[in-house]
């Protein structure tokens, strides 16, 4: 608002100095030019006032008058040049002039604007540029649902669920050995389920970026020893494996994951481009244990596969629902394919961190569905569906029409920070396919 005021000043500063000094230096016109000059401005009207006549364009009788005219107007302004008076008169009229300019232009300038402008367009376009209430109050309300959480599972501390809700949901925040923590009071009340393990052996990887420990390959092995067939935990045996350059090892666990999955689901795929990048490494003898992750892998700190609070197709192509929910037989599905824009590709880094979500028109802002990735992994297909809930008590199928958003963050964080990319699509139905999501607002 003060910017625009600013510039309205200097434009009208701008319109005084155009016309104020010309009219406190201007004097008679008699004082700047030679009686002479004045005589024959005056003789060449005559002139005119001649060929006027003989061409027929005046009468004799307006010939007549017209040159009396004129006669007189020649002898006033020539008295004029001679009085001092009237050279006086003519600098206090330029004077007079001055001043009423510089008031009138000014107000009239304002009352105009107040009848002809928009003077709330200044505020209109601050609050454009102010991050969007609904995206703030989303945050919002998801942080104090987290500890609102947090605090009534101290208070209340056998509840499982809740736990396992709770360690999903920091990890959604990039909280992970918070989340650490919660899975481990999840396995403290429902020891030994696989799914869990695995889910701690991720988070596990996520909060030493990407780097097995004794604890995660602890918590791998006992995950595959209560159940060999278990997703998450055979993907991320398959990435320690390559890590420390077992090729064969790594093989043979993606290819066991493989023959879990459907064939047309995008997991599938995900991880047949893993397999196809160990068998390369194993042909080479370039597999070591400083070898890359995956190439469908996001990043070391995610290369065994994007942390449980994004559960669904994750780095190494894993659907993993949560323990309690079982294998999903999902009624809603959201399907389509995220990108950023290209006017503001160049702003994200391919360590970036995307988060991909639905939450509900109404009710509670807490999500319903949600991914994570990398900005390096766009553009891609998507799918939400309940699957990727982060409870199995708040699933796309109970929300209704939610908004979908994604997200890209350079702190890893869920909540919204400048300089963050957002992008939305509102009143989206239960069951939707061929959505383009678009990361094309910065959010300031």
């Amino acid at each position: 608002m003060t910017t625009l005021w600013l510039i309205v000043l200097a434009l009208l500063l701008a319109t005084l100095l155009c016309l104020v000094p010309p009219l406190l230096r201007r004097t008679p016109a008699a004082e700047t030019a030679s009686d002479a000059s004045v005589r024959a401005f005056y003789l060449a009207q005559r002139e005119q006032l001649r060929r006027d006549l003989a061409n027929g364009a005046l009468t004799p009788q307006a010939h007549a008058r017209a040159d009396e005219e004129l006669q007189r107007d020649l002898l006033q302004d020539l008295a004029m040049r001679r009085d001092p008076r009237a050279r006086l008169g003519g600098q206090r009229a330029g004077l007079a002039a001055a001043c009423v300019l510089t008031v009138a232009v000014p107000v009239a300038a304002v009352l105009l604007y107040g009848q002809l402008g928009n003077p709330r367009a200044a505020a209109t376009v601050a609050l454009s540029q102010a991050p969007e209430p609904h995206a703030q109050a989303a945050d919002n309300d998801m942080a104090l649902a987290i500890n609102a959480l947090a605090q009534r599972l101290r208070a209340s501390p056998d509840d499982a669920d809740g736990w396992y809700m709770l360690a999903r949901s920091y990890e959604t925040l990039g909280r992970y050995n918070d989340a650490v923590a919660a899975y481990q009071e999840v396995l403290r009340l429902v020891p030994g389920q696989p799914a869990v393990l695995a889910d701690l052996a991720d988070a596990l990887l996520s909060a030493r970026q990407g780097q097995p420990d004794e604890a995660s390959i602890a918590a791998v092995a006992q995950a595959l020893q209560a159940d060999p067939d278990q997703p998450k935990a055979l993907a991320l045996a398959g990435m320690m494996a390559l890590r420390r350059g077992d090729a064969a090892d790594a093989l043979t666990h993606w290819e066991r994951l493989r023959a879990l999955l459907p064939p047309d689901a995008e997991a599938a795929r995900q991880i047949q481009t893993n397999i196809a990048q160990a068998r390369a490494m194993a042909a080479s003898g370039t597999a070591g244990g400083a070898a890359a992750p995956p190439a469908s892998g996001n990043s070391a700190s995610t290369a065994a596969g994007q942390p449980a609070t994004a559960p669904g197709p994750t780095a190494s192509g894993v659907a993993t629902p949560s323990p309690s929910a079982g294998a999903s037989t999902a009624t809603a599905r959201l399907a389509g394919q995220a990108r950023i824009a290209d006017a503001l590709r160049d702003q994200v880094r391919p360590t970036d961190t995307v988060f991909i979500l639905a939450r509900p028109m109404t009710g509670s802002r807490m999500p319903v569905a949600i991914l994570k990735m990398q900005a390096a992994d766009l553009p891609r297909a998507f799918v939400l569906d309940d699957s990727t809930a982060m409870s199995p008590d708040a699933t796309l199928s109970k929300a209704g029409k939610v908004r979908v958003e994604i997200r890209v963050s350079r702190s890893g964080n869920a909540a919204a920070q400048p300089g963050d990319l957002n992008g939305v699509l509102t009143d989206v139905g239960p069951r939707a396919d061929g959505l383009a999501l678009v990361a094309d607002t910065v959010v300031p």
